[in-house]
């Protein structure tokens, strides 16, 4: 086969060739055909949409009651399903859908927090509703949205259980273990979904299962760049706190870039340049917190990253021994 084919001729060609069953789905005719930073900037402004919606709904209809503000996030996500459900190529509907659904999720929040009172309960009810939207949003930048809401959600459940809200008092007590323990808990379930979505991706692409199965892979590789900021909301904008005490929590930025490093070699192997792009902003974003996130001494961070160099140079030269070998082998 010469020159550019259809999507339809490289279906059956994949199936002539039984890289695919024939009762496979077929290829989606349409695609949006928007450059990912596009949709980057159209995620942000139905963010703020969704902020200044869930203000004006607020102000009109003034809910006293967790009750009623649990109602209006229901009425608002059920709007929004209903506008993602009825136009998919809308890019309009598509906006104003994403703008409902925003605000519906923090109304939602809202209600957990007002009737619970409680940060770490608040996170596990906002974890539960972000995989109950992953599956049930008909849209996948939504579905990707609910993929990265989920895994804040839940590495913000384990820090609230573990160690409060308060993230000034207790921080400063926090030992090597706990810190450690605490960071593998969050991220070690992450990371093994990642993994498995990735190397049994050839089973299900050519299913329905892609449907939710792609869009929650971008959101888990979004989420594991970004792994501290999501972890340590406030601490992570404290460069300035000073804290007399050895805290073993700003070894977590440290952890996050061999998370976001990690980010960028799946993205690597999804051959997606925006995944790999913000992987690897994040991986510096996290070396510069870690060295001017405060709680360890500057002599131990800097004996810290220059074992880590070694240990990476050391880990690269025998790659490429081994790469050299194989080739010579076969």
């Amino acid at each position: 086969m010469n020159g550019t084919i259809t999507a339809a001729e490289l279906r059956h060609e994949l199936v002539r060739r039984q890289l695919i069953e024939p009762s496979a789905d077929k290829v989606p005719d349409t695609t949006d055909g928007r450059p990912w930073f596009i949709s980057l900037v159209l995620g942000a402004s139905g963010w703020l949409a969704g902020v200044c919606v869930l203000a004006f709904a607020s102000t009109l209809f003034e809910p006293e009651s967790p009750v009623a503000v649990a109602v209006m996030g229901l009425v608002l996500l059920a709007a929004a399903f209903a506008l993602y459900a009825v136009d998919r190529d809308s890019q309009f509907f598509d906006q104003f859908a994403l703008a409902l659904s925003i605000a519906g999720q923090f109304a939602m929040v809202w209600a957990a927090h007002g009737a619970t009172d409680s940060d770490a309960t608040t996170a596990a009810a906002t974890c539960a509703m972000q995989v109950l939207l992953l599956f049930a949003m008909p849209n996948p930048f939504a579905k990707t949205i609910a993929a990265f809401f989920a895994c804040c959600a839940w590495a913000l459940t384990v820090r609230f259980a573990w160690w409060g809200s308060s993230t000034h008092d207790v921080a400063a007590q926090v030992a090597l273990a706990p810190a450690l323990i605490g960071w593998f808990i969050v991220w070690l379930p992450i990371i093994g979904a990642t993994h498995a979505l990735i190397n049994n991706e050839s089973r299900w692409m050519p299913g329905a299962a892609r449907r939710i199965a792609r869009p929650a892979l971008t959101g888990l590789l979004i989420s594991l760049s970004l792994a501290t900021w999501i972890s340590e909301p406030f601490d992570s904008l404290m460069f300035w706190n000073d804290q007399p005490q050895k805290n073993w929590l700003a070894l977590w930025p440290l952890l996050g870039a061999a998370g976001a490093l990690l980010a960028a070699i799946y993205a690597f192997r999804l051959r997606s340049r925006a995944l790999i792009g913000i992987a690897s902003v994040g991986a510096l974003l996290h070396v510069g917190q870690f060295y001017y996130l405060l709680g360890l001494t500057l002599l131990t961070k800097s004996c810290i990253m220059v074992a880590l160099g070694v240990l990476a140079l050391l880990t690269a030269t025998w790659l490429q021994r081994r790469g050299s070998e194989q080739e010579v082998a076969t």
